[in-house]
Formats: C-alpha cells, sequence, structure tokens
C-alpha cells in the first residue's frame, strides 16, 4: 500500500493507540521505501477524513462582519480564511 493511503488509514482510525501504531507503521513503511510502485490515489480514498464536511455552509463576503487585522480576532480571522482557501486549493489537486 502507497504510504498516502497508508496514512490516510490511519487518520480515519478513532482509537488513539490504534492511530499512534498505524502512524508508526506507515513511518516506518515510507522510510524503507524510497520511490513507492503502488497507486498514490484510489477511488474513494478521501472518504471519512476528518474535517471535511459533505457541504460546508457558504457565506458571502458581505454577511460577515469587518475586522481589522491589527486586532487578535481578526488576525485570527484573517489566518482562518486563509486556511480555508489554501485547504480549498489542495482539495482541488
Amino acid at each position: 500500500m502507497h504510504p498516502r493511503l497508508s496514512a490516510l488509514a490511519a487518520l480515519r482510525l478513532t482509537n488513539p493507540e490504534q492511530k499512534v501504531a498505524a502512524t508508526r507503521a506507515t513511518a516506518a513503511l515510507a522510510a524503507t521505501n524510497s520511490i513507492a510502485t503502488d497507486p498514490l490515489r484510489t477511488v474513494g480514498d478521501d472518504v471519512g477524513v476528518p474535517g471535511r464536511p459533505e457541504r460546508p455552509l457558504r457565506v458571502a463576503a458581505t454577511a460577515v462582519q469587518k475586522r481589522s487585522p491589527f486586532t487578535p480576532e481578526g488576525r485570527a480571522a484573517l489566518i482562518h480564511s486563509i486556511c480555508h482557501i489554501e485547504f480549498n486549493a489542495i482539495k482541488m489537486v
């Protein structure tokens, strides 16, 4: 199994001990295989990955209050927005 798919399988686990064991096994596998020959993607490999709602709520930019990036709350909102933008850009690849 490709290390990416092993990492996804570990990410989906809910038991902490099992997740740690699977993560360590994936790291060991990745360290021993210099070039993975298995497929990088499989059909449905992103199903069940945490943090990805089926239909995220979209909010217009005009529907949220303006925040200054010079306040802690404003910086947090800006960083949060950038994270969403980058997350969606990564998911498009």
